[in-house]
């Protein structure tokens, strides 16, 4: 991926204040380092300002406070800080075609990047880190040879994403859109513990278009507890085992080679993964740890196993309700930079403050092919019309803060794709703060064309469509409508808790989904007389997580059900009338005191209408949570 030397969201570590050297002769370690430093830094600044808030707004008030869902709190004295109530800028770090020798792990470097105190357990704020290289075949980072420190039993990685550990394993739930994409990892050779990748990303992250090699290493890529994301086309080859994986639901692999290793291809327990288009070779497919307890979604044939079964399930694809015809899709923007077009250039100005909406408009009408949001807050105030035009819109983790009218608005998009075209629509790169919620949808989709929505992480409401027969793909989407609407007044005066739009809403087309993580929504998702197609479906909150009517079909391919009741709901999981649905490997888990509040299928079909409870669909009682409660049960495999 190559980006004009103009763009303000991409640090390019071979300038200043790097100066990366990129001829392979000089150690880059400490520079690339800095980068992520100074990526993360301000996340420490603003958690610091927060803090001294919270508990100055504790003192005044005599007792405990409440900021949002996510913003902070104080609890008897103790600070409780998720994420920042506002982000700080987001920038890509940048390596042009070239070899970056280090000799160390490149990752952060400080000890105080924590989101909450006191918690159980460890949450750095190691999220929105994204190293881009210029080409996969032609940008290396390469471990030196024989480097200190990556002697065998080390386990020590060349790239890592999280510092943090609890029980030696790396631990984070707020790794939120973390990347790694269009590069090469090389751990040279004389390395025997080395680790190319150790990779962190909560609800949504990618890997794409990377090779991972080595002479002699043992993982080409480790995944921490909690990663959520896609992993697509990649080559891992020369390692003990290509991946390492320990509780992470899910992580869907497309188009992986693990054919180069030389114990297995993967290493796991307790993972949640699904594996299409990968070539295994000789080796054995999986290598279980003792006593697990994962679910493994496979398309492919031939696959072996070693190790010990006890706990882990592997399905393997039925005759399909739902069918992907062909591969996803891939961006294949435009690098003539005379047909970008940067939102800044037509007035647009990201000071949180002004509104921009005519300003974006007219660079969405300019002609240009990619539009490129700027650095810093973007306010818009009405609906954007995306013309047929507009190939790639790419927000570069950006900020955006609806207006007034958007947030109190009538539940419309943000963005409305109103023109027909055969042509994607590409729609990328956007992890916001909690500003960015309230009664719109982020996408509406009112004329025919097909679009993809990519590596996305929001507070508010994604898609909709009005227009029949389209095709859209969720490839990386986390979504979820649980904040507080900032200022955001119903009619009547109410000042709602929730926002009560639903996250996805489907009618009359063709979905298809690869990681789609829905959170907190009253009805999580509707398919309406539509085709769905989800490889990894993750879920949490209460309500109804998914609501199937007329006609619909809807198949998930490894799911991850967090699910607890709320009598202030109706807490239905699947809701299906006239329709149907399959589902094939996954998790649900519900807390046994409040079971009696669940219900896991509604099921309507003609005349006839019954409900189970949760637990008539489901084995095995799955064990206790950090805070000593039983888990619920594991539904295995239902077809409706």
């Amino acid at each position: 991926m190559r980006y004009h030397e103009n763009c303000k969201n991409v640090i390019d570590i071979t300038k200043a204040p790097y100066f990366a050297d990129n001829s392979g002769n000089r150690d880059c370690t400490n520079a690339l380092r800095q980068a992520i430093d100074d990526c993360l830094y301000t996340y420490i600044a603003y958690l610091e300002e927060m803090r001294k808030e919270l508990l100055e707004l504790a003192r005044r008030q005599g007792g405990n406070v409440y900021l949002g869902a996510e913003a902070g709190r104080v609890v008897d004295g103790n600070v409780y800080i998720t994420f920042p109530k506002e982000s700080p800028l987001i920038k890509t770090i940048y390596f042009p075609n070239g070899t970056y020798l280090v000799s160390d792990t490149v990752t952060y470097t400080f000890d105080n990047l924590f989101s909450q105190q006191n918690a159980t357990y460890t949450c750095e704020l190691c999220r929105n880190i994204h190293i881009l290289g210029e080409s996969r075949e032609n940008t290396v980072i390469k471990l030196a040879d024989n480097a200190a420190g990556f002697k065998e039993g080390t386990e020590k990685p060349v790239i890592s994403f999280n510092r943090a550990s609890r029980d030696d394993e790396e631990t984070t739930n707020c790794a939120q859109m973390n990347t790694l994409e269009d590069i090469t990892i090389d751990c040279g050779s004389g390395n025997p513990g080395a680790v190319g990748v150790l990779f962190a990303a909560s609800n949504a992250g990618r890997i794409e278009n990377v090779t991972v090699k080595s002479d002699g290493g043992l993982y080409g890529i480790k995944f921490d507890y909690s990663s959520e994301g896609c992993v697509d086309d990649v080559l891992i080859e020369g390692f003990d085992y290509g991946i390492k994986t320990g509780h992470t639901s899910p992580l869907i692999f497309d188009n992986i080679d693990l054919s180069g290793n030389r114990v297995a291809g993967v290493y796991t327990k307790n993972g949640n993964l699904n594996f299409k288009n990968v070539v295994w070779g000789d080796i054995p497919s999986f290598e279980f740890l003792k006593s697990g307890n994962g679910r493994y979604y496979v398309e492919d044939e031939n696959i072996k196993f070693t190790g010990d079964t006890t706990g882990n399930y592997v399905f393997k694809a039925e005759k399909p309700l739902v069918e992907l015809n062909g591969p996803w899709p891939k961006n294949k923007r435009t690098e003539n930079f005379d047909n970008w077009a940067c939102v800044d250039d037509f007035g647009a100005v990201g000071d949180g403050k002004t509104d921009s909406t005519i300003a974006i408009q007219n660079a969405l009408n300019s002609g240009k092919e990619v539009i490129l949001f700027g650095e810093g807050s973007y306010v818009i105030n009405r609906t954007l019309k995306v013309p047929a035009t507009v190939q790639t819109i790419d927000f570069m983790y950006s900020m955006i803060v609806p207006g007034y009218s958007l947030i109190i608005g009538e539940m419309e998009g943000m963005f409305d794709i109103c023109e027909e075209s055969k042509g994607f629509l590409f729609a990328q790169h956007f992890c916001p703060d909690e500003r960015f919620s309230g009664y719109f949808r982020f996408f509406k989709h009112s004329a025919k064309r097909p679009v993809v929505l990519k590596d996305i992480s929001i507070s508010a409401s994604l898609y909709f469509n009005t227009a029949d027969g389209n095709e859209v793909y969720f490839d990386n989407c986390f979504t979820h409508t649980n904040h507080y609407a900032q200022d955001c007044l119903h009619r009547d005066g109410y000042v709602p808790v929730f926002c009560r739009v639903i996250p996805v809403e489907l009618h009359n087309q063709k979905a298809y989904g690869r990681n789609l993580n829905i959170e907190r929504g009253e009805t999580e998702l509707l398919n309406d007389n539509s085709e769905l197609l989800v490889d990894g479906y993750k879920v949490e909150g209460p309500g109804k997580l998914v609501k199937a009517v007329n006609g619909s079909k809807t198949q998930f391919n490894l799911y991850n059900a967090a699910w607890w009741g709320n009598r202030f709901k109706e807490n239905c999981m699947f809701d299906i009338e006239n329709s149907e649905v399959m589902l094939t490997g996954g998790n649900i888990f519900c807390y046994p005191e409040e079971k009696e509040l669940c219900t896991a299928f509604k099921v309507k079909n003609g005349e006839k209408e019954y409900v189970t409870d949760l637990f008539e669909c489901s084995e095995e009682l799955y064990g206790k949570d950090a805070l000593g409660r039983d888990w619920g049960r594991i539904i295995k495999k239902a077809v409706i």
